[in-house]
């Protein structure tokens, strides 16, 4: 591959995007976008929003509509549209025509996704399928189906790492880096720093977890809001830990100790606030899959020492019998 220049930064730059890996991470990616897709396209009945009466729609304006191509009355359709986006993320998951499968699925879920919120909030995002349309988009342009398919192709396949394979997962997770850089982004901008007073996150935890239509965690909510100093840390801590997670993108160490602890993070708002963050799922990309792989084939320790324990069984059988018979040819000479 050729260079963009010998200078430091663009040294940087072809370091980061284009530094040779195994097509596994990528593969890897490209199932678990497509098991997390069809996991919320299954739990959802989008197209029965087209359905609804004309009245439901008053409020969706025609650039909303020709932007996604989402209309009314069209029921039927809409449902198909449905079926051909589950077969072709099951497709993509098992390396059917994987990038067919996964341009296919992504173009659908741009489609479909606004459904869920098109008639009562003026955007479609942060509903769960964001993230899922422009990486199995991006992953439509990239040798996705290398490794870990269920239909091989016929041509060879490059067994040594490559840069191709570097690229599109280093794009997916600056996608999910970004959600939380532009979440901390925005509570600064529109909000300020007080944001992450003890008063403000104290109102907020007693909103969550009163609020009848979302309020089924209350004990951690409550313990916490009587607690100042709790608040102010969470505050704080919400703020450093959004903006500060852009460091799993350049250092090993910061992936290992922070992508754990947004799992964490994730399940203390769950279980303090009652907001759930779908895109938990998709965390595993930051996942180096060339050493789970190597870890899955490596030989059980007690499988391994098997063979062993039944070679001695078997001498020590071979060994009386020898012992046997030698006595027995001796005792005629006593």
């Amino acid at each position: 591959m050729n260079r963009l220049s010998q200078s430091r930064w663009a040294q940087y730059w072809d370091t980061f995007w284009f530094t040779p890996t195994s097509p596994r991470n990528l593969a890897a990616a490209r199932i678990i976008f497509a098991a997390y897709s069809l996991w919320v396209l299954a739990s959802r009945q989008l197209a029965e929003v087209s359905g609804l009466p004309l009245d439901f729609w008053s409020r969706v304006g025609a650039s909303a509509r020709w932007r996604y191509l989402d209309f009314p009355g069209h029921l039927s359709l809409e449902r198909t549209l449905v079926w051909l986006a589950g077969i072709a993320l099951v497709c993509a998951g098992a390396g059917v025509f994987p990038r067919l499968s996964c341009f296919v699925s992504g173009i659908l879920l741009y489609h479909l996704a606004p459904f869920e919120s098109i008639i009562w909030i003026p955007h479609p995002y942060a509903r769960g399928l964001t993230i899922s349309v422009i990486a199995l988009l991006t992953l439509a342009f990239s040798p996705c189906g290398d490794s870990w398919t269920l239909l091989p192709l016929g041509r060879s396949r490059p067994s040594a790492p490559a840069s191709d394979y570097t690229w599109p997962v280093r794009l997916i997770q600056v996608f999910l880096v970004e959600i939380y850089l532009f979440a901390g982004y925005a509570k600064i901008v529109v909000v300020g720093w007080k944001w992450a007073s003890a008063a403000n996150i104290r109102n907020w935890i007693l909103y969550c977890i009163e609020e009848d239509q979302m309020g089924v965690f209350h004990s951690l909510g409550a313990w916490a809001a009587a607690r100042q100093l709790a608040c102010l840390a969470l505050g704080v801590g919400t703020l450093v830990f959004e903006l500060g997670l852009i460091m799993v993108l350049f250092s090993r160490i910061a992936r290992r100790v922070l992508v754990p602890l947004v799992a964490l993070f994730h399940l203390g708002i769950l279980l303090g606030m009652n907001l759930t963050f779908l895109n938990v799922p998709q965390l595993l990309v930051f996942a180096n899959w060339d050493v789970v792989a190597a870890w899955l084939k490596k030989p059980h320790p007690e499988v391994s020492n098997q063979p062993h324990k039944v070679e001695e069984v078997n001498a020590s059988a071979e060994t009386a019998f020898v012992t046997q018979n030698t006595l027995g040819t001796l005792a005629p000479m006593r």
